[in-house]
């Protein structure tokens, strides 16, 4: 009983020693989710770029620069006289309100290409973070073939040196036990190799992830309502509306711009031969030129648009039956591997099979490695179902902040 003890103490304060001495604690997937909402990088300077974008869209809704001329003449018999015209060119008023709209809408698009960065950001690490648990749960399944292959290694030279086993089974247990930790080996540079990705999405702060076993998952939500949910919020998706609706804005902006502009400003005429006059100076630009062809280039742009975002929709739809249809196969295969895997005595069984002298060697391995073949199968079942579930529920990486 004492043994016991010793072999499950010792390695929980191996694992507590290695935790204080990297300073990171240990975390959950949404823990994890959450640092690296925070710690990211690329997240942070896509931040900086939604905001430079908003201020770009709000720098084209404001009134041209007003001009001021200043005119001086002289002459041997009038003496000298000057005008002064100060003018604001103003647009054809509907434009403004246009303009307005426009903001709004690439404002909104901006918003809308962040939170897609987001999402996929945190879909990528929760994505990390399954593939972390998978290879976890699969060394130890590495370890116990090793275990198993290192102790009958262990007991046939014994029987070798007894003479109760020849050289060839002896050899087949060696290559068998050099096979197993070989794959070991590659496992846990895997793990390592997972965890250092996930340190990178971390803005390279050390991870802890501590979580062993995979999320519980709930039920399968119902396709259509995935689908309504995604075509009403999906960000993706809502940036290319967004991108239909500036395209017919500016379509409609266009219209606005092809109309008559009005000047209206201030003049003032002085001499020095005779009284200052002051009035207002009223003009009309009509845009005979500047603005040919803008409104046809506007509603093709629109046009264009409109089918990007139907093709888009379509997209989603067909999108999201894929990984539905795909989660419902996979939740059918773990049920069938827990069917039978759950009732199977297989290790125990092989190793008095073995003792008793009714298999051999080579038929041990044969069904133990098709037993270790079987469990292997449902972790990647589980791995691949947890994977598909997360990519099906990317708006609900973490909680909106």
């Amino acid at each position: 009983m004492k043994t016991r003890t010793y072999h499950l103490i010792i390695p929980l304060l191996v694992a507590t020693f290695t935790l204080l001495a990297t300073g990171a604690r240990a975390q959950a997937i949404e823990e994890v989710l959450r640092a690296v909402e925070q710690n990211n990088k690329a997240l942070a300077a896509r931040q900086e770029l939604a905001r430079a974008e908003r201020a770009e869209a709000r720098a084209g809704n404001y009134l041209a620069n007003p001009t001021a001329d200043l005119e001086k003449l002289w002459g041997e018999t009038t003496g000298s006289e000057y005008e002064l015209t100060v003018k604001q060119s103003l647009d054809f008023p509907t434009a403004y309100g246009q303009r307005r709209v426009l903001v709004r809408l690439r404002e909104n698009t901006a918003a809308a290409r962040l939170t897609a960065f987001r999402q996929e950001l945190l879909l990528e690490a929760r994505r990390a973070c399954i593939e972390i648990i998978y290879l976890r749960a699969l060394q130890q399944l590495l370890d116990e073939r090793l275990q198993n292959a290192e102790r009958l290694a262990s007991a046939y030279r014994g029987k070798l040196e007894r003479g109760s086993a020849n050289q060839l089974e002896v050899n087949k247990i060696l290559l068998e036990t050099l096979a197993a930790r070989d794959q070991a080996r590659a496992n846990r540079a895997e793990i390592d190799a997972a965890l250092e990705r996930l340190q990178a999405l971390n803005g390279g702060q050390p991870v802890a992830l501590e979580q062993r076993e995979f999320p519980v998952a709930g039920e399968i939500p119902p396709l259509e309502r995935l689908q309504e949910r995604y075509l009403a919020a999906d960000p993706a998706l809502v940036e290319t509306f967004d991108r239909e609706a500036i395209a017919r804005q500016e379509a409609r902006l266009a219209r606005s711009l092809s109309l008559p502009k009005i000047d209206i400003g201030y003049k003032r005429a002085a001499s020095t031969v005779g009284p200052a006059t002051n009035g207002i100076v009223v003009g009309l630009s009509i845009p005979l030129f500047e603005h040919k062809n803008k409104v046809k280039s506007a509603r093709a742009r629109a046009d264009f648009a409109a089918a990007a975002s139907e093709e888009a929709r379509l997209e989603i739809r067909s999108s999201l039956r894929r990984l539905h249809d795909r989660l419902r196969s996979l939740a059918a295969a773990r049920a069938d591997h827990d069917a039978i895997l759950s009732g199977l005595r297989g290790a125990e069984l092989l190793d008095k099979a073995l003792a008793a002298g009714q298999i051999t060697v080579i038929d041990y391995f044969v069904e133990l490695t098709t037993l270790h073949d079987g469990r292997r199968r449902r972790l990647e079942i589980e791995r691949e179902y947890h994977d598909t579930l997360a990519r099906l529920q990317r708006l609900d990486a973490v909680d909106q902040p």
